[in-house]
C-alpha cells in the first residue's frame, strides 16, 4: 500500500488514525445488495466489501501536503476524549495513532501551518482540538484552520438541535474559532499559489452543504483529496450509490461522478482516506462505471 506520493515538488502523505475497521452495511449503504457485491467480486475482496454480510471496510485518515515549506493538514479524523455516545466505536477514543503517525513524518502539532477542513462532520474535525486541563484547545497552535464559510454557517445554525448530534461543532470547531485561528473562505479558495505549484479547493457539495475537495498541482501532476465525496471502492462501480449520511443524495452523486470523471480524464491521483489499502489510486472509466487502481 502506498502511503505517500510526490506531485512534482509537492509531497502528499497519509496520516492514519484508524487503518482498518469493518463496518456494518447500514453504517454506509442501506441500498447495497448481494447482487452488487457479486458483480464487484472480481476486483473487490472481502476487506473492501464482504460478500456475505455486505460489511464494508473503512479507514480514517488525514492527508498531509508539504509544499513550499508549508505543512498543510487536510481533515483531522476522530480525535481523543470526544463524547460521541451515538457512535460507540468513536466515543471517548484514547489512541496515540494519529499523533504518532504525524511524528513518523517528522512533524509535531506545532509544525502544522494550515488545517484544511473538507467539511465539518465529526470524523473529519476530531483532532482540530484536544483536551487540556478540562478545556478544548486547538491541537495545532500555530495553524490557520481553513473552512468553507457556507459549511460553517450551516452547522453553526444547527447548534442546540438534535441533542449531542452536533457536539463535534462545540468541541472541535468553535474552540478554534474562539481562539482566533479560523479562516472562513469560499469553495474555490486558493491556499497556495506559486509558479508551477498550487493547492486549492473545489466545490463538491452533497454529502454536506459546503463540502470541498482539495487539489495539489505541480509540474503537470495532480492529486485530489476527496474528503467524503467517496466512502468505499464499490462507489466507483456505482457512483450513484447513496451514503446514509448524505445531506443531498442526488447532489452528492453528481459531485462524486464529477470527481471521478476529473481524475479519470486528467490522470490526477485520487486520495480517498476512507478507503483502506487503496487510499491513493488512479481512476479509470469503463462505460457507466469507474475503477480504482492503487498506486
Amino acid at each position: 500500500m502506498t502511503t505517500g506520493v510526490d506531485i512534482g515538488a509537492i509531497r502528499v502523505d497519509l496520516v492514519p488514525e484508524v487503518k482498518y475497521r469493518l463496518m456494518p452495511k447500514a453504517f454506509l449503504f442501506n441500498d447495497l445488495t448481494q447482487d452488487d457485491a457479486a458483480r464487484n467480486a472480481d476486483w473487490l475482496g472481502p476487506r473492501h466489501l464482504h460478500p456475505d454480510t455486505l460489511a464494508v471496510g473503512m479507514a480514517f485518515q488525514s492527508v498531509l501536503i508539504r509544499a513550499r515549506g508549508q505543512n498543510i493538514l487536510v481533515d483531522t479524523c476522530n480525535g481523543n476524549h470526544k463524547p460521541r455516545p451515538h457512535a460507540p466505536w468513536q466515543h471517548d477514543m484514547r489512541s496515540h495513532a494519529f499523533l504518532t503517525a504525524l511524528a513518523d513524518l517528522g512533524l509535531r502539532p506545532e509544525d502544522i501551518h494550515v488545517v484544511l477542513c473538507t467539511h465539518l462532520h465529526t470524523d473529519h474535525v476530531g483532532w482540530n482540538t484536544r483536551l487540556v486541563n478540562g478545556a478544548w484547545v486547538p491541537t495545532f497552535p500555530n495553524a490557520r484552520y481553513v473552512m468553507n464559510r457556507a459549511e460553517f454557517d450551516h452547522f453553526h445554525a444547527l447548534l442546540g438541535q438534535g441533542g449531542t448530534r452536533f457536539a463535534h461543532i462545540e468541541d472541535s470547531v468553535l474552540p478554534v474559532v474562539e481562539a482566533g485561528q479560523a479562516d472562513f473562505v469560499s469553495d474555490t479558495h486558493a491556499v497556495l499559489t506559486e509558479i508551477g505549484e498550487e493547492v486549492f479547493l473545489s466545490p463538491s457539495p452533497g454529502h454536506s452543504p459546503g463540502h470541498v475537495c482539495v487539489h495539489a498541482r505541480a509540474q503537470g501532476a495532480e492529486a485530489v483529496i476527496a474528503g467524503d465525496a467517496i466512502h468505499n471502492a464499490v462507489q466507483f462501480d456505482m457512483p450513484d450509490l447513496v451514503m446514509r449520511a448524505d445531506w443531498d443524495p442526488a447532489m452528492a452523486a453528481r459531485s462524486r461522478r464529477s470527481l471521478m470523471e476529473h481524475c479519470a480524464g486528467t490522470g490526477a491521483l485520487l486520495c480517498a482516506g476512507h478507503i483502506p489499502d487503496w487510499s491513493i489510486g488512479r481512476v479509470s472509466e469503463g462505460g457507466r462505471a469507474f475503477r480504482l487502481a492503487p498506486v
